[in-house]
């Protein structure tokens, strides 16, 4: 397929035309950047200048009484314990012992 004369004259008169769209397609990235950028800093600088209403905080530890402490505290104990006493009868279920073992010597030699 050849070019003919014709056609490099209408593609000489676009050149330019293209340019300018392709320049303004590599722009468009950081130009929405910087906008969502200035949004994002005019948003924190109201959130600075404005004073907040604070909200009332219900639960949390130091709203339980010293008597509630102490008891989950125990309750906390208490479930440590009985996983580790579990662990050990199971790590003791695992070992086998045999019954004739090391009570038998053999003199004859």
């Amino acid at each position: 397929m050849a070019l003919l004369p014709i056609d490099l004259q209408t593609l000489f008169s676009q050149s330019n035309q293209v340019g300018k769209e392709q320049a303004a397609q590599q722009q468009q990235i950081p130009n929405a950047q910087a906008v969502q950028g200035s949004q994002i800093a005019q948003s924190v600088d109201t959130k600075d200048n404005r004073v907040n209403q604070t909200e009332r905080q219900d639960g949390g530890p130091e709203a339980a009484k010293p008597k509630q402490r102490r008891e989950e505290r125990e309750k906390n104990k208490a479930k440590k314990r009985e996983t580790k006493e579990k662990h050990e009868v199971e790590t003791k279920k695992d070992v086998f012992k045999d019954p004739a073992l090391g009570s038998h010597i053999d003199i004859t030699g």
